[in-house]
């Protein structure tokens, strides 16, 4: 089982490290007005930037070689690549006003090496179009336990948060293994009274929901809830983790958490974008 549980301590630090004993790391500029691409020579498995000032896109559901990285001001960071060979890329990736190059081809040579039959990397950050809606294996219990505890311990990247009247819903985590995503969750409360739960939905949405003709909601069935609250008290905070089928999202679609309070008319609706 140990041998199962997500490696989530397996993040970019720990692979900057091993670049920076064993090899000098190029450096990449991007901005906010171009787009950057990189062919790399094999179809890209997993991509990570280190920061959110950066963003590197590829899809998962063509398995291309091309990636895109745009960034906005902020400090430098760095990017990691694992390709379906299992040839490990990695750079310092930094922001400028004018960009020297829009293409680099990468070569192998470039490869910091290999990961070594890992597990499948775990840790993805962009979201493509189409929904995953059925999972290709069970997952034991344990295993979905251990994961979320795991998860639980990561620092928190605040993707995106919503508040109303000193409340405050947040997507603190999105972890990525497999056919399972894993949405670290905060609810905060200030409000002065206490927060009782009716129900926390999580949907994919597309159209404007006041033209009912055009709103569509696809909603995602928990695979796994760790440690959800039934109640979050004046000057609390609980954090918890939602586990769901793979998803992802096309251009006009949302990610939507809708929580409602229970035996009141308290409702948070969070909603995440491309």
């Amino acid at each position: 089982m140990k041998t199962r549980i997500l490696t989530l301590a397996f993040t970019l630090t720990v692979l900057a490290a091993y670049a920076r004993k064993n090899k000098k790391l190029d450096t990449i500029y991007a901005n906010e007005k171009m787009n950057l691409a990189l062919f790399f020579p094999n179809n890209i498995r997993q991509g990570i930037v280190g920061s959110d000032n950066f963003i590197f896109t590829y899809s998962r559901e063509l398995g291309q070689p091309l990636g895109l990285l745009k960034a906005t001001k902020g400090e430098p960071s760095n990017l990691l690549v694992v390709t379906t060979d299992g040839k490990v890329y990695s750079y310092i990736i930094k922001y400028s006003d004018a960009l020297i190059e829009l293409n680099r081809f990468v070569t192998i040579t470039e490869s910091i090496g290999h990961e070594h039959k890992r597990e499948k990397p775990i840790v993805q950050d962009s979201i493509q179009p189409k929904v995953k809606k059925v999972l290709k294996k069970k997952y034991d219990t344990s295993f979905l336990e251990a994961s979320c505890t795991k998860l639980l311990e990561q620092p928190e990247r605040k993707n995106m948060v919503k508040r109303k009247n000193e409340l405050s819903l947040g997507i603190t985590n999105m972890v990525y293994y497999e056919d399972l995503v894993f949405l670290q969750l905060e609810v905060k409360n200030k409000s002065g009274i206490d927060f009782d739960v009716d129900y926390l939905k999580v949907a994919i949405v597309s159209g404007n929901s006041k033209l009912k003709a055009s709103y569509q909601s696809v909603p995602l069935t928990p695979v796994y809830i760790h440690k959800m609250p039934d109640k979050t008290k004046h000057s609390q905070t609980s954090r918890f983790v939602y586990v769901i089928s793979k998803f992802t999202l096309a251009d006009d679609e949302k990610l939507q958490l809708n929580l409602k309070e229970l035996h009141g008319n308290r409702e948070l609706i969070l909603k995440r974008r491309p």
